[in-house]
């Protein structure tokens, strides 16, 4: 019988959670379901989130050019989302959107360097 693999949620792993839920509660309004010292779990519509501690910030230097992955949210308007989250002291890797082939696209990190996308609907 083959694996059926199904979607069960986002891992961040980050050095301070209580910058993480500040960032995630405030900046990216999504709404946190459990906190503790050991895990944040927020939920939003299509998705939940567990942030995790760690012990180490990373750069998110070239992140398209190292193995690993990134996550990448839905937005109706990049530019209006952009305008949004700037205002929210939201730090994005890239001036303007940028296109690729799965479409328009800009990427963002959060306080510890991890990456995420916005994509255009």
């Amino acid at each position: 019988m083959a694996t059926q693999l199904s979607f069960n949620r986002i891992l961040v792993f980050a050095p301070d959670l209580d910058r993480a839920r500040q960032f995630y509660t405030e900046a990216l309004g999504l709404h946190l379901l459990h906190d503790d010292d050991q895990v944040l779990t927020f939920k939003a519509p299509g998705f939940t989130m567990s942030v995790f501690p760690c012990s180490d910030d990373t750069a998110p230097q070239h992140y398209s050019e190292h193995p690993g992955a990134s996550v990448a949210f839905t937005v109706p308007s990049l530019e209006a989302a952009i305008f949004d989250l700037t205002a929210k002291g939201v730090k994005f890797l890239h001036s303007a959107p940028n296109t690729g082939p799965l479409g328009r696209y800009v990427a963002f990190i959060d306080p510890f360097g991890t990456v995420f996308e916005l994509m255009e609907e």
